[in-house]
């Protein structure tokens, strides 16, 4: 797409600022939680105060997601992202003042995740509605798949970075890290431009008279209804749901292993979740090349099989005799695959909803999503974190990966399947129509066809 000609300038432009603010903020974060998980972990020796952290900032999240998917869709999304990037920036210049006074502690901690936590879904939620307003809809599955491919390389670095500079510097130094990727992608974010292909038709249905409670609870309920009317959006909401509830498998049980368990120093958990980061990479490239997906459904049911066979496999580190070079491969080549495999997962939900949900509404449908499927994280955390400090490795996990086969078995039959391809293949067709105002936008002639390579 860079280097591609006959596409329009700015939407050029659009996607390296886009990929670049992203990749910056998400190596500040990894440093950052990287520090955080290993604080947390080596003071208290507890997977439970972990997922504390973890479930405040769901909890948060949950609460203001239906605000977020309304302020989304009826608001200025520019404002939105920058004004939420500056308070975050804010609140992390905060906690660097803090720790350089008080030095860090819990409480600063969870109050810091707390308060970001109540910015980032409308950040989150406003960039999710606004991307094909940033970006062409014929070139969404290839902007969202290298996207995530290059987003991956700070899953390979921030974890190397963080276990680094966690050996290195002080805690109040790697904050200011974190402060400083923040400023940065707050700065590049005002050189998007968010409406690029904005069409006013596609937010008529938005304008209602007045401005009372009646009307606000009208505009949030409108992502549920047109959830609740869809089955495949129901089905959607149901293996969201599951991902995330399992999210413990691969966020806590990793974690405990090998600093628990295993006795891993700082330097070495970095270099794990940095092999871990390749799968990131290689599953958004291969997403992204896949040439004229067919059905994003299928791909999903398929993933999420092999994510099942995973989780078991996570156990086997536990119970070999070998040197730690032989385990940090091993556990590298497992995080690779399970992080590969969740983006053949991810990606699709995200492509598909993009696709067929109608702009006008899309910011609620993605709160209302967000909020249903993330609305049992908490319980997940708080369960799996309590679990593991009984170190039941073995019981859990296969419990687990038995759950997620039972219930893809069910839920992904071969009616609900052909039901997607339906909505997916109606969705691309009419996108693929020519848009007169995007031509006259653009001064370039877009054949309606994405070129896989273009990107």
């Amino acid at each position: 797409m860079i280097f591609n000609q006959q596409l329009p300038l700015q939407e050029r432009i659009n996607f390296v600022v886009y990929a670049l603010s992203r990749f910056i903020l998400s190596v500040g974060k990894y440093v950052y939680l990287f520090a955080v998980s290993y604080f947390i972990m080596y003071e208290t020796g507890s997977a439970f105060y972990f997922s504390i952290n973890m479930a405040i900032s769901i909890i948060v999240t949950l609460i203001l997601l239906p605000f977020s998917g309304v302020l989304s869709d009826l608001g200025n999304k520019r404002k939105i992202v920058i004004s939420g990037e500056i308070l975050n920036s804010l609140v992390i210049m905060g906690l660097f003042l803090y720790t350089v006074i008080y030095d860090i502690n819990l409480i600063a901690i969870y109050i810091v995740t707390f308060l970001t936590s109540m910015i980032e879904p409308f950040v989150s939620n406003a960039f999710q509605t606004a991307i094909t307003e940033l970006f062409h809809k014929d070139r969404i599955q290839q902007v969202m798949g290298y996207t995530s491919a290059i987003l991956s390389s700070t899953v390979i670095l921030g974890p190397i970075l963080g276990g680094v500079l966690f050996g290195l510097l002080s805690f109040s130094q790697i904050i200011l890290i974190f402060l400083i990727a923040f400023a940065l992608s707050a700065l590049l974010d005002f050189f998007l431009k968010f409406d690029l292909y904005y069409q006013e038709k596609d937010y008529e249905e938005n304008h209602t008279e007045g401005a009372s409670f009646e009307t606000f609870k009208h505009d949030v309920s409108q992502g549920f209804i047109f959830i609740a009317r869809n089955k495949v959006f129901q089905s959607l909401l149901i293996i969201a749901a599951l991902v995330n509830f399992m999210s413990g498998v691969i966020t806590i049980f990793p974690e405990k292993m090998m600093i628990y368990e295993l006795a891993f120093q700082p330097e070495t958990v970095g270099i794990v979740n940095a092999i871990a980061g390749i799968g990131v990479l290689i599953g958004g490239v291969t997403v992204a090349r896949i040439k004229n997906l067919k059905s994003p459904f299928r791909l999903m049911k398929r993933g999420l099989f092999v994510f099942a066979g995973l989780v078991a496999l996570y156990l086997l580190p536990l119970h070999l005799e070998v040197d730690i070079a032989t385990l940090v491969v091993l556990l590298g080549l497992i995080g690779t695959s399970v992080a590969m495999t969740l983006q053949f997962v991810n990606i699709p939900i995200n492509l598909f909803v993009q696709l067929v949900t109608p702009q006008h509404i899309k910011g609620r449908v993605f709160s209302t999503m967000n909020l249903c499927s993330m609305s049992i994280m908490p319980v997940g955390a708080i369960f799996y974190g309590y679990l593991y400090d009984f170190e039941l490795y073995w019981v859990i996990n296969v419990v687990s990966a038995i759950l997620i086969i039972a219930i893809v078995f069910t839920i992904f039959n071969e009616k609900l399947i052909a039901r997607s391809k339906d909505m997916y293949d109606a969705a691309k067709t009419e996108n693929e129509a020519p848009d007169e105002t995007v031509l006259e936008t653009s001064d370039v002639l877009l054949d309606g066809k994405a070129d896989p390579q273009s990107i």
